[in-house]
């Protein structure tokens, strides 16, 4: 049993970023990430950030391969894992019929936000996809959406045409809507078109949870990307993810 106060080492293995940082007093510190390609070759570039970790890594993962890079890294260095799936989730209720199939990173958000947040919530989460996740007081996790993130569009048209290059989210957004080179018009289709495709998948099911929940919920912005998205009325919360491994942790081993 883990004794209660101590700190937990929460880690989210994503397909673009790998974020670690220290549970305690109910939030995250000295968050730190790399990118998943770097935490392949290495995982103490991430890890190895930390001059003492507990001895027990909880986290969540969508990567197959960082998810193996990291158990290779805990063999060698005598850590042990946690891992937050749909079978570790402790009391947090589930009612989506096929929960095998729930990406660990929105159980992550969704247990975070049921254990925190009044209910029920709508969690948005931008990456390199973008998630919709529906969470009630009596279902839990119910289902939700999936859609490209923001840089899931760039991406589509360069390998998906001949001559459009790779380009960035984060390369500068242009002033003018109106490209005056290819760059340009391709950062002008990603900025210009991501946000009305969140707000009408938000308006749908806002909708929808008006009619079976009597309210509307309460919407929570997380994710590495989610500064690409400006929306005053949600709660933003960047470290969402890890927030939800640790607690998924700490309830598995009766931490108070």
């Amino acid at each position: 049993m883990t004794p209660s106060g101590q700190e937990i080492a929460s880690l989210d293995l994503g397909n673009s970023t790998c974020r670690m940082g220290l549970y305690g007093n109910g939030k995250i510190k000295q968050e730190r990430f790399v990118s998943t390609k770097t935490f392949l070759s290495n995982p103490k570039s991430l890890t190895g950030q930390y001059p003492a970790l507990p001895p027990t890594i909880a986290y969540c993962s969508v990567s197959p391969p960082a998810e193996a890079a990291l158990q290779d890294w805990a063999s060698e260095s005598g850590s042990e894992l946690f891992n937050l799936n749909a079978l570790t989730c402790g009391d947090f209720p589930i009612t989506y019929p096929h929960p095998d199939e729930i990406g660990q990173d929105r159980i992550a958000n969704s247990l975070a936000v049921y254990k925190t947040c009044e209910l029920p919530a709508l969690v948005i989460d931008i990456g390199t996809a973008t998630t919709f996740d529906v969470v009630g007081a009596k279902e839990g996790y119910a289902g939700g959406v999936i859609a490209p993130g923001p840089q899931g569009f760039l991406d589509f048209l360069h390998q998906n045409t001949a001559l459009l290059p790779k380009v960035t989210i984060e390369d500068k957004r242009p002033i003018c809507p109106i490209g005056t080179n290819t760059i340009d018009a391709m950062l002008l289709g990603a900025h210009l078109g991501f946000a009305p495709m969140v707000g009408g998948i938000l308006s749908h099911l806002e909708k929808e949870m008006l009619r079976t929940h009597g309210k509307e919920p309460k919407v929570i912005l997380a994710g590495g990307a989610s500064h690409h998205l400006d929306m005053p009325r949600c709660e933003n919360r960047p470290f969402l993810t890890l927030e939800g491994v640790a607690l998924a942790f700490a309830q598995n081993n009766v931490i108070v």
